[in-house]
């Protein structure tokens, strides 16, 4: 099930994941997130001269094992404006994620149904071809339908920022495990001594 929350937080140390995608990891009030999406344009604002403060930051979680999503962020304080993440609700995205969706509904339709379809109509295959021609269409059109509904509420919660509750960050985080202080040089001579008299 989708999540859509609001925080205040500092998100500092971003480093992305992959050169072609819009991943990062990142530091959330001294926690670390290993997959954390967001636009260009937040990641620019994310790491610009303000990133020592906090920001109220609305997150998506799309469910499904994908990465959380920063929705929107804002400056803590009067005066900023929210910079959105147009990449989550934009028309061409909507456009072509329920074409897709329906394409392969109707693809997969074909693939997994022909054999028993057509076995079952055995030597009357013609029957069997029309029946999987309904069936798939029927079956891609549903699919395209329920795509196109969930991603235009997506698009509507967007769209309603103020209506978006507080919630939990840390249940997406790693508390950062400390880094091993470096041993001196001087700290090291003298443990070296202290096991060689030990040793005699």
């Amino acid at each position: 099930m989708p999540r859509f929350f609001n925080t205040d937080c500092l998100i500092s140390d971003l480093k992305q994941v992959d050169f072609h995608s819009d991943e990062f990891s990142a530091r959330i009030n001294g926690c670390t997130v290993k997959r954390l999406a967001m636009s260009n344009e937040i990641y620019h604002h994310l790491t610009g001269a303000n990133n020592t403060t906090k920001s109220r930051v609305w997150f998506y979680d799309p469910g499904f094992k994908k990465a959380l999503t920063i929705a929107a962020v804002q400056q803590i304080g009067p005066g900023h404006k929210v910079l959105c993440n147009r990449t989550i609700n934009s028309l061409h995205k909507l456009t072509a994620r329920t074409l897709l969706a329906g394409l392969l509904a109707w693809f997969s339709t074909w693939v997994l149904m022909a054999i028993p379809v057509l076995s079952w109509y055995g030597a009357n295959a013609q029957k069997g071809v029309v029946l999987l021609e309904t069936l798939s269409i029927q079956i891609g059109l549903a699919v395209a339908t329920l795509c196109f509904s969930y991603l235009l509420w997506v698009r509507v919660k967007m769209n309603r920022l103020d209506s978006w509750q507080p919630g939990d960050i840390t249940r997406y985080t790693q508390t950062a495990i400390p880094e091993p202080e470096p041993v001196s040089p001087t700290k090291l001579k003298a443990v070296k001594e202290a096991t060689r008299e030990l040793v005699e």
